[in-house]
């Protein structure tokens, strides 16, 4: 089992924030535990794909390193001790780790969404990193990101985080198209135990083209195959109707 030690330097090493010393421990350490490298790969994966959903825009120069520097605040890491082991930090905070998994890969993605909207993606990106320092993050939770259908959503950014343990997830969303009036974006779980998809609700999106909406979906999830989000009329619909635009597993 993954402790929330090993969480919060898996997060830093993918971040990039680690010093050499920390890092060549923590790989060290990696190279003894298998599940924590499936830790670490679960992470870089995450963030790559959805790293280059959009357009990439230039931020300015030290912008990251004074970010995560202001996260991390006072807590400094103790030096590793050993090949296996990772020192201790600060108490993570009280965010639900399907939460924590969700903020990290969409606050990866969407730095590069707008150069306008830089002020309330860096807001968010400390807020996202302060949540990674939560306990048993990705150690239960199944994450999706989701590919665009057709070319009207193309440069949109779509992650789904599901806790089947919990029966609950998030789903987020960035740099989304209005859609009409009457009209809901709306989210489906393919399960194989049910004929058709089942719904885990609609999705409202704002005018700035964000969503972040938890959700339970209507029937007991045995195997979430593939997620779905669709447009259907305003409210929802009991079976997807409209045409599927986002798909992912």
């Amino acid at each position: 089992m993954i402790d929330e030690t090993q969480q919060d330097f898996a997060a830093d090493y993918v971040l990039g924030s680690l010093d050499a010393p920390a890092a060549g421990a923590f790989e060290a350490a990696m190279e003894a535990d298998a599940e924590l490298r499936v830790f670490v790969d679960e992470l870089r994966a995450a963030a790559a794909a959805l790293a280059h959903a959009a357009p990439p825009v230039l931020l300015p120069p030290g912008l990251r390193e004074r970010v995560l520097a202001g996260v991390r605040g006072e807590a400094e890491a103790a030096p590793v001790q050993g090949s296996q082991s990772v020192p201790r930090r600060a108490a993570p905070l009280g965010f639900l780790p399907w939460a924590v998994a969700a903020g990290f890969a969409i606050t990866t993605a969407a730095l590069w969404l707008e150069r306008d909207e830089l002020s309330k993606q860096v807001s968010d990106l400390r807020g996202e990193a302060l949540a990674l320092r939560t306990r048993d993050a990705l150690a239960k939770v199944k994450i999706a990101t989701l590919a665009a259908q057709n070319e009207a959503y193309a440069k949109g950014v779509a992650v789904v985080v599901w806790d089947a343990e919990k029966q609950q997830g998030i789903v987020k969303l960035a740099n989304f198209p209005s859609i009409a009036a009457g009209r809901d974006y709306q989210l489906w779980i393919i399960d194989p135990k049910y004929p058709q998809p089942v719904s885990a609700g609609v999705v409202p999106v704002g005018a700035d083209g964000i969503a972040r909406v938890a959700f339970t979906p209507e029937h007991l999830i045995r195997s979430a195959e593939k997620f779905a989000i669709s447009i259907e009329r305003a409210g929802g619909a009991p079976v997807p109707g409209g045409p599927i635009v986002l798909l992912g597993d």
